[in-house]
């Protein structure tokens, strides 16, 4: 199950297009903007957002729904505002409202990424969960967001995340197996 298509799909938003490696653009022909650039850019933050947590804390804990204050605070910390900031200029849109709609994003991922990982997950089948959705979700993230560089994993940034083929598909369940068996 492609997490990424869930949430998008489960809030209403137009599909979402992968990031060219080569051109660093979204595959298409124009650029987009206000709610489709709003959506393309915070799914696939807010997801590697909670895979980053995940993996430094590998516990339910950020999953609970009945977190206090903001859900963007508590996926990304003291980095929320840069993040918000990133997306609202990918956007193009200043806009009151993206802070609620990259909340109610925020509220969807944890609970879809919550419902597969399950209620009684362990360290090890969290930390298999990640390794089995990132570089999935890392073929739609907007480079220009810089989201690596925000959350201090450069491993985000790197173009070879987003590269599809027969090489790079090897490579990457390479890297899976070498992050599960950890």
């Amino acid at each position: 199950m492609n997490i990424i298509e869930t949430v998008q799909k489960n809030l209403g938003f137009n599909a979402l297009k992968k990031i060219d490696p080569n051109t660093q653009q979204t595959r298409g022909e124009e650029a987009d903007m206000g709610n489709d650039a709003l959506a393309q850019a915070g799914i696939p933050a807010i997801l590697l957002g909670i895979y980053s947590r995940l993996e430094q804390y590998p516990d339910l804990t950020l999953l609970d729904q009945e977190q206090k204050g903001s859900l963007l605070e508590n996926i990304f910390g003291k980095s929320s505002e840069a993040v918000v900031t990133r997306i609202n200029n990918y956007s193009k849109i200043e806009d009151k409202h993206n802070v609620q709609q990259l909340e109610h994003i925020a509220s969807e991922s944890l609970r879809v990424v919550k419902e597969n990982i399950g209620k009684d997950a362990d360290e090890k089948s969290i930390r298999r969960f990640v390794a089995g959705h990132k570089a999935e979700t890392l073929l739609y993230l907007p480079p220009s967001l810089e989201l690596g560089s925000i959350l201090n994993n450069e491993n985000l940034d790197d173009r070879t995340g987003k590269m599809e083929g027969p090489v790079s598909s090897f490579m990457h369940r390479m890297e899976k197996q070498f992050n599960t068996s950890a």
